[in-house]
């Protein structure tokens, strides 16, 4: 396999705030999001009150690349376990707190954004769509 065309991209799924939660991501971090599909397509039968939510999004942001969907009705998405965080990481201190402050907003704080003891700053939190974060910038 060619290592230089594989890539890792994290598919992240909503409990029907995915559009919300992409857009307040979009607000923060720029970038593009392109809608593929909603759960309009009758194929999927989706209750009426769900075929606005997205069945596939494609968000692109400074080089990087995030799938999301929403679940289907009847099948939430578990959070909490703390086992995946998505772990961004900019220039300096100033941008980093930024980022951290907006995307922290209305989530639960584990460790503010602050210098570390190996030099370069750091602090993570679970944003308000239950997605855990990670800021990083160099010293």
């Amino acid at each position: 396999m060619n290592q230089q065309t594989m890539q890792l991209v994290p598919y992240l799924h909503f409990n029907g705030d995915c559009e919300e939660a992409l857009t307040t991501y979009q607000q923060i971090l720029g970038g593009e999001i392109n809608v593929v599909n909603r759960y309009d397509n009758t194929a999927i039968k989706a209750p009426e009150e769900y075929k606005h939510k997205i069945l596939h999004a494609v968000y692109t942001f400074g080089g990087n690349t995030i799938l999301a969907s929403d679940a289907m009705t009847g099948r939430p998405v578990t959070r909490g376990t703390g086992d995946v965080s998505l772990s961004i990481t900019v220039s300096g201190p100033e941008e980093g707190q930024k980022i951290f402050d907006q995307l922290s907003a209305g989530g639960t704080l584990h460790f503010p954004f602050k210098r570390q003891f190996w030099g370069a700053w750091h602090g993570n939190f679970t944003d308000r769509f239950g997605i855990r974060w990670m800021v990083n910038a160099e010293g």
